[in-house]
């Protein structure tokens, strides 16, 4: 799990696609993260860094900061929001970073892709195979009025990131602050599993 999370979070990062490029483009970036990280094995900062600057135009951080806060969300104020979503995107990143010692020449292989009944969203699922079992991981897209893709969640093995922050988020909440999760969000790699 550990494994797949590092490698999905940031396999793929707001340069959005469109629908027809979507399967491609993500294997293309998907087949260069590899080889970032098997030829900076020893860096990690240097291997995060260069991974983020090809994926991070396709992650709707922003979006997925106010999914995981879910209803708290629209009671904060502007300027909370904006430092939400900036704590927010580098919890997702500090937790990608500290997990790609976990990389083992592993290889991720789009299977398909399939849009919603509404046609909203698209769902593109990938293998990896882990100890002689496939591992499922689905990157969850969302049209912008833009008419462009971008990625607002990823489930992997059939657990959703932003469900686990959301969840995680919400207990926080039940009995501190605003102020006192943004500290920890700061301080504590949430995304553990």
């Amino acid at each position: 799990m550990k494994t797949l999370a590092f490698l999905c979070v940031f396999v793929v990062a707001s340069f959005a696609l469109k629908l027809e490029n979507i399967s491609s483009t993500m294997q293309e970036n998907i087949d260069k993260t590899l080889l970032i990280l098997k030829n900076t094995s020893g860096d990690k900062s240097k291997a995060a860094g260069k991974i983020f600057e090809l994926f991070d135009p396709i992650f709707d951080y922003k979006l997925m900061a106010k999914l995981s806060l879910s209803k708290h969300y629209d009671k904060l104020s502007e300027a909370e929001k904006k430092q939400f979503s900036e704590a927010f995107e580098a919890q997702l990143k500090k937790s990608f970073t500290d997990k790609l010692h976990l990389y083992k020449d592993q290889t991720l292989k789009i299977v398909k892709g399939e849009k919603n009944d509404k046609g909203t969203r698209y769902f593109l699922t990938s293998v990896m195979r882990i100890d002689g079992e496939d591992k499922f991981v689905v990157f969850k897209f969302y049209q912008n009025p833009q008419k462009d893709w971008l990625i607002y969640d990823v489930d992997v093995l059939g657990v959703s990131i932003i469900q686990t922050y959301r969840t995680q988020f919400g207990d926080v909440l039940e009995n501190e602050n605003f102020q006192t999760l943004l500290e920890k969000i700061k301080a504590v790699n949430f995304y553990q599993k």
